[in-house]
């Protein structure tokens, strides 16, 4: 969750705006349904200035402070586009996997009720849980087609050192690998974007 300051906006989707000579939004990128241990934002840098201006990976720091804790802070690391490629498939396989078992399960359930029922209630138990295989069947089918799209259009969406010229912008999603943080802590990311000089700060909170 978004922890903007005061000198800071925050847009209608959560977007949370710093506004100094140059432009930073920052907002937290939840569209991987699947995906574990990351964070994901969605960096956007505007030069507002009348020269042009350098940004890369250099530009970006994090760190991971827990809540009530003088423990020191867990520094972070931008994850490689190859290795979060790599994470997402193996997410999402896993998820295809959970749902298939399901769908099986409930196939074993409904064969196990028929089995010790009057035949003449058996239509009636089949019908009662058709209405599950297909939602199963229709997750399965959902989440098969969004990684695969995802496969497709992630390469292009991932942040890349570039140069803004005046008055551009460039966007791009920075994704960190959180398995160094233990699953239920508590605490604070820290995010600090470094523009020609100037820091723009911003905080997230992070609950269980």
């Amino acid at each position: 969750v978004a922890k903007p300051s005061l000198m800071q906006k925050v847009d209608y989707d959560g977007a949370v705006i710093s506004e100094k000579r140059h432009t930073v939004t920052l907002t937290l990128y939840t569209k991987f349904k699947y995906i574990e241990d990351k964070i994901i934002f969605n960096l956007l840098v505007h030069n507002r200035g009348r020269e042009s201006l350098n940004i890369s990976n250099e530009n970006i720091s994090i760190e991971f402070r827990k809540k009530d804790e003088v423990s020191a802070p867990i520094k972070l690391e931008i994850q490689p586009l190859e290795d979060f490629m790599k994470d997402l498939e193996n997410d999402y396989f896993n998820a295809e996997g959970r749902i298939v078992a399901r769908i099986f399960s409930d196939i074993g359930r409904t064969a196990e009720r028929i089995e010790f029922i009057d035949p003449k209630d058996a239509k009636t138990i089949v019908k009662m849980w058709i209405p599950k295989f297909l939602s199963s069947a229709d997750d399965l089918e959902e989440t098969i087609r969004v990684y695969e799209q995802f496969e497709g259009i992630v390469p292009s969406l991932v942040f890349k050192p570039q140069t803004i010229t005046p008055a551009r912008s460039v966007t791009g999603l920075i994704i960190y690998d959180t398995g160094d943080i233990e699953e239920k802590a508590e605490g604070e990311f820290n995010i600090v974007i470094r523009v020609e000089g100037e820091e723009h700060r911003f905080l997230f909170s992070r609950s269980m």
